[in-house]
């Protein structure tokens, strides 16, 4: 181990283990200010910041909210009252009418003109089925977030072929949120289970401990942290892929990896990790971009990694606006529907 990654490992521990009691206990106060509903945000002083959508299929509700790097609060921004599909359970299937469960980037916006009218004033598609869905033999396709014909459609609840169906004014308010190919949005059957502090810390020391690994050269360690059945994104098994790392590490007299602006989101059988990625081989490889690490969490616990990819378009937080977010409060057909619920049930 180099000087310098000593010194990364020793410090990243530290931080971690400093900050992992005050994160989990701010992880917890903002899941729970998802669960009770509450409409008020306080952002801090940050101009932008990373933004996901959670979709809690049990309250039929999806919550924008924001997710800072470990230790940070996250800041629950508005909520929205949804539908989903007419069938229960995790999507398997083309036409099985469920809506699917899991870790997903929304894609390019579909102008709703070009939609049939159930769709509303536009749809955006997320990347059903991701690789995971993919490996474990899931089908189907067109899964959306979208607007309705008419409003009173989401009042029925269970009535999509398995996408995520929001009021027109909600999801067009939506879109100058989410953005293509960069903004996650979770699924799950209860939102209790998405982003449990303890898997977010594993998952993030998982990380730095990979990057350590590769910045060290470490081709045995590096292979490690892999899933025995891994497959790269040019279909080689782990021991090809474990040979052509060798190699690649070997050509270098200098080589440094940093990552930068991490976050992990987790479910109840996987986590994504998303990251900027510097990478430098001597004078002559410097590339910088995202980073997306799939992990598989095992039977008889722990974190493997399961699929990895890049793409030279950073990670790009979104502007925090206040202006906007007040707005959307306001206008917003949930804001009132929501509230009714809520005072209901006292």
């Amino acid at each position: 181990m180099t000087l310098r990654s000593f010194f990364r490992t020793t410090l990243g521990t530290l931080a971690l283990s400093m900050t992992m009691a005050n994160s989990f206990a701010t992880l917890a106060k903002a899941s729970s200010a998802t669960e009770e509903g509450e409409g008020e945000v306080s952002l801090k002083d940050k101009s932008s910041e990373m933004v996901f959508l959670l979709v809690d299929k049990k309250s039929l509700k999806a919550d924008l909210l924001t997710w800072p790097e470990l230790g940070e609060k996250a800041e629950k921004l508005v909520s929205f009252r949804i539908a989903i599909g007419k069938e229960n359970g995790d999507k398997q299937k083309s036409g099985d009418n469920k809506t699917p469960e899991g870790i997903y980037f929304a894609k390019s916006l579909i102008d709703g003109r070009t939609l049939p009218a159930k769709y509303g004033p536009l749809a955006i598609p997320i990347d059903f089925p991701n690789p995971l869905d993919k490996f474990l033999g899931k089908t189907g396709y067109g899964i959306w977030l979208h607007g309705v014909e008419q409003d009173s459609r989401i009042d029925a609840a269970n009535v999509t072929e398995g996408c995520v169906a929001f009021y027109n004014a909600d999801i067009k308010a939506l879109a100058q949120w989410l953005t293509p190919l960069q903004s996650i949005i979770v699924i799950a059957k209860d939102a209790s289970q998405v982003n449990r502090q303890e898997d977010v810390a594993a998952v993030t020391k998982l990380v730095y401990d990979w990057t350590d690994a590769w910045n060290a050269r470490n081709v045995d360690r590096y292979i490690d942290f892999f899933i025995p059945n891994f497959r790269s994104t040019d279909n080689k098994n782990l021991k090809a892929y474990k040979k052509y790392k060798a190699r690649v590490f070997a050509s270098y007299d200098y080589m440094s990896v940093q990552m930068k602006d991490v976050r992990v989101f987790t479910h109840d059988r996987y986590a994504v990790a998303i990251m900027n990625q510097d990478f430098q081989g001597d004078d002559r490889f410097h590339v910088k971009g995202r980073k997306v690490l799939y992990w598989q969490r095992l039977d008889r616990g722990g974190w493997k990694l399961f699929h990895e990819e890049f793409d030279p378009n950073p990670v790009r937080f979104t502007n925090l606006s206040r202006d906007k977010i007040a707005q959307i409060l306001k206008t917003s057909p949930s804001t009132k529907v929501l509230q009714e619920s809520r005072e209901s049930k006292l």
